[in-house]
């Protein structure tokens, strides 16, 4: 069964969804021999986060050491080393099924985010969307256990209390 979960951002202090994300990035907990986490960009320039979103680096995101790449989702079909140095997938203008192809690739436990999947049914674990002036995230379930990505169940928690809200 597949559940949906949202969770709105209270800080508009930008006209991005960067602390969002920076706050689901800061529930996971990450392999403890990474000393640098790969955030890849996938098709395109993101719609809903800023090229400096981890510029500060966030205080509560282990490990600090983010490097953002991007890439096209042709490049990454097409070669499977690249696709598994990111330990994060950042979805911009990929298809749902696109998505679920190089989520099938996946060699290690992958986080996958989207900008453009509403529905969150297939494809990534967390759905970004706007609703009603404020960003809001979906969790696809079945995708982030698919992913076995350990996600603290505090965020569960906290998008189970605002869920309806719209």
């Amino acid at each position: 069964m597949l559940f949906l979960f949202c969770l709105p951002i209270f800080s508009h202090a930008e006209d991005n969804a960067d602390s969002l994300v920076n706050g689901i990035l800061s529930y996971v907990r990450w392999n403890r021999n990474y000393t640098q986490l790969n955030f890849c960009m996938i098709d395109g320039q993101p719609k809903f986060i800023s090229e400096n979103i981890f510029n500060p680096p966030s205080n509560f995101i282990r490990p600090a050491n983010i490097n953002i790449k991007h890439y096209q989702s042709s490049e990454l079909l097409s070669n499977e080393t690249i696709a598994n140095r990111c330990q994060i997938l950042y979805f911009v203008n990929t298809t749902d099924e696109t998505q679920q192809r190089l989520i099938n690739l996946a060699m290690h436990h992958i986080l996958t985010i989207s900008e453009k999947n509403e529905q969150c049914a297939i494809g990534s674990a967390v759905c970004l969307y706007r609703s009603n002036q404020q960003y809001r995230f979906k969790i696809n379930m079945d995708s982030l256990k698919q992913s076995e990505v350990h996600m603290d169940s505090k965020v569960l928690l906290l998008s189970k209390k605002y869920q309806g809200a719209e």
